[in-house]
C-alpha cells in the first residue's frame, strides 16, 4: 500500500470534500481517502500494483476539480 497527499486547489466545502471522497474510492485500489478543507488536500491511500497517482489526479479532474498534477508533500 502506499499514501499520496494530492493538491485538489478548488476543494472549498464539504460537499466538494465528499465528491473527492466517493470520486476517488471509485478508483480501483483505493482503499481510504481522507480529505482536509483548510489545506486542500486529499491523502489517498491506495494498491500501487492496481493504480497510479496520475490515475487519482485523472479522476479528480473528470470530476471538474483542479489538480496540480503532483503530490502535495
Amino acid at each position: 500500500m502506499m499514501t499520496e497527499k494530492l493538491c485538489v486547489d478548488d476543494m472549498q466545502c464539504n460537499g466538494c470534500a465528499g465528491r473527492v471522497v466517493t470520486t476517488l474510492m471509485a478508483v480501483s485500489g483505493v482503499v481510504k481517502v481522507i480529505t482536509s478543507l483548510d489545506d486542500h488536500i486529499a491523502e489517498v491511500t491506495f494498491d500501487e500494483k492496481s493504480t497510479t497517482s496520475e490515475a487519482l489526479h485523472s479522476a479528480l479532474l473528470g470530476a471538474g476539480f483542479r489538480t496540480q498534477g503532483k503530490k502535495c508533500c
